[in-house]
C-alpha cells in the first residue's frame, strides 16, 4: 500500500462483504467512509450491489441512478470508469450502482478476458486520487465479489449476534481463504462485530465465540445497536450530525481503518 502524497493516509481499497444480509454491511461502507472523509481523507465509495442501497443513502435518487454508468458499462468497455465518477463532495466520490448489475456476474465468467482483474484493472486507473476506496458488494459468493476481492487489501466482514450469521462469516472466511490461494493474494481480512447489544445475552455469547475462535481477526471495535442508524437513512443527516453509540464505534472503526493511531 502506497502513502498518500499530500496525507499521512496509506492508501487502500477496502471492500465490506458478506454471503449473509441484514449485518449491517452497506452501512458499514458508508459510515467509515463518511466518517474518513471527516477525518481528511479523500474517499471513493464504489456500489457493486444491484440494490443500489449505498447509491441511495449517498443520496442519488432511484431515477437518477437508473441513467448512470455503472461496472457492468466498465466491463462491457461501453464506459470509462472516469465517465462513471459522481463528484458527491469535494472529499466524496461515488460509482453507483443499478439494475444493470444484477448481469455482471454473468458477463464475467462468460468474459474471454480475465475477469478476476475486472475490479483491480479499472481501479488502478484512478487509485491514485483517492485516500480510500470502499466498495460495497452484494450478499453472495460470487464471481464479481471474487474480483472485488482480488482488487482489495482489507476485506470486512460485518457479522452481527445471530447464529446464521456466524455461520455465514465461517463460510465466508473459508471461501477467502480459497480466493487467496488461488489468486496468490496478500490482502488481510477483518470481522467487524455489529449490532451489539449489552443486554442480550446471544450478542455476549456470539461475541466471546468470535473472539475465542477468530481473536486475530476481530477489528479492535465493534458497533453497538442504535435507533440513530436506520433514523438518518435518507434524511440528508448521518450518525455524525448525532452523539450516538454508534457514531462512537464506527469513528474508532474507520480511524482503524485509516490507520490513524
Amino acid at each position: 500500500m502506497a502513502k498518500s502524497a499530500k496525507n499521512s493516509f496509506p492508501q487502500k481499497v477496502v471492500s465490506v462483504q458478506m454471503l449473509k444480509g441484514g449485518v449491517a454491511k452497506t452501512t458499514s461502507v458508508l459510515n467509515i467512509g463518511l466518517g474518513a472523509a471527516r477525518e481528511g481523507a479523500r474517499v471513493l465509495f464504489v456500489d457493486m450491489d444491484q440494490q443500489a442501497n449505498l447509491t441511495f443513502a449517498l443520496g442519488v435518487g432511484i431515477d437518477e441512478a437508473e441513467e448512470k454508468s455503472v461496472w457492468l458499462d466498465i466491463v462491457e468497455k461501453k464506459a470509462k470508469i472516469e465517465d462513471c465518477v459522481l463528484h458527491l463532495t469535494d472529499k466524496i466520490d461515488l460509482i453507483p450502482s443499478n439494475l444493470n448489475n444484477s448481469v455482471l456476474d454473468r458477463v464475467l465468467l462468460n468474459s474471454n478476458r480475465n475477469w478476476a482483474q475486472s475490479v483491480k484493472g479499472p481501479l488502478s486507473q484512478i487509485q491514485k486520487n483517492y485516500d480510500l476506496i470502499l466498495i460495497d458488494t452484494a450478499p453472495a459468493l460470487s464471481a464479481t465479489n471474487t474480483a472485488v476481492t482480488v482488487a482489495s487489501d482489507l476485506v470486512i466482514l460485518p457479522v452481527n449476534p445471530d447464529r446464521f450469521s456466524y455461520m455465514g462469516l465461517e463460510k465466508h472466511i473459508e471461501e477467502l481463504r480459497e480466493i487467496k490461494k488461488d489468486f496468490d493474494l496478500n490482502l488481510t481480512e477483518k470481522i467487524l462485530f455489529t449490532k451489539f447489544d449489552g443486554r442480550e445475552k446471544v450478542s455476549h455469547e456470539l461475541l466471546q465465540k468470535c473472539m475465542d475462535t477468530f481473536e486475530d481477526l476481530l477489528m479492535k471495535s465493534y458497533i453497538r445497536t442504535s435507533t440513530e442508524v436506520k433514523n438518518t437513512i435518507g434524511t440528508g443527516k448521518t450518525i455524525y450530525h448525532t452523539k450516538s453509540n454508534a457514531r462512537e464505534d464506527y469513528e474508532l472503526v474507520t480511524r482503524e481503518v485509516l490507520e490513524i493511531l
